[in-house]
């Protein structure tokens, strides 16, 4: 399996519960790590926990709105001048917003597709200078079972997600010749703060290190190996 020490390595969504158990992980491998969301306060906080044992220099933290297009071009000028590449993406943001489609603003929706989709599709538009032709760069965009597997509670979660699947495959087929990997992985029901409130039997769902697990199985696959799309859900719970 590749080493990762010294690549660079960009998670989106890294204030979040997958988020910043990947960053967690991945500093330990040795990566340069450059964390974004759009919760400033977390992300300072994940960063200042990294830098604690004083190799804070392999950890960048630069606060983005993803969904905002002057952002993220911003985001990714910052990553060029601090980093001069970029070897992975990982797409961890997204959100949901649960309700009856009758019931929903048009706010809402949005809300949700911008989160999930047009960040992805932003954060691959800007990255891509940054990642060098036939380096075995890679981008990893974590979608979920339910763009798969329709269910009746989040209406516009699944759709959002369905089309950022399509999204990455179509997107993969564009960069393959420059020897660029791009992986979907879809998990289920992950235990993190993402339910809020809601009821849910946290017994039936993975953790998130289950998730990042597979997140750093894929970034490890030699360049010669290409992994399209990953399933994962709870079994025997």
């Amino acid at each position: 399996m590749a080493d990762l020490t010294d690549r660079v390595v960009v998670v989106t969504g890294a204030a979040g519960g997958i988020g910043s158990a990947l960053a967690r992980r991945l500093h330990v491998a040795g990566a340069r790590l450059v964390l974004t969301s759009r919760d400033a306060g977390r992300l300072a906080a994940l960063t200042d926990e990294l830098a604690g044992d004083g190799d804070g220099d392999r950890v960048t933290a630069v606060p983005a709105d993803l969904a905002d297009a002057a952002q993220v071009a911003r985001l990714y000028e910052e990553v060029g001048r601090r980093t001069g590449h970029v070897d992975a993406l990982v797409n961890l943001a997204g959100r949901s917003i649960p309700g009856e489609v009758a019931d929903t603003d048009v706010e809402d929706y949005l809300a949700v597709w911008h989160s999930n989709v047009t960040s992805a599709f932003l954060s691959s538009k800007h990255v891509l200078p940054l990642m060098k032709p036939q380096s075995g760069a890679q981008v990893v965009n974590v979608s979920s079972l339910a763009g798969r597997r329709p269910n009746a509670t989040a209406p516009l979660y699944c759709t959002a997600k369905a089309a950022l699947d399509m999204f990455t495959r179509a997107f993969g087929l564009q960069v393959r010749e420059r020897g660029i990997r791009v992986t979907t992985l879809a998990p289920g029901g992950v235990d993190t703060p993402f339910w809020g409130d809601r009821p849910v039997d946290r017994s039936a769902l993975m953790t998130a290190d289950d998730v990042v697990d597979a997140v750093e199985f894929v970034l490890r696959t030699p360049a010669r190996v290409q992994i399209s799309s990953i399933e994962l859900e709870a079994f025997g719970r």
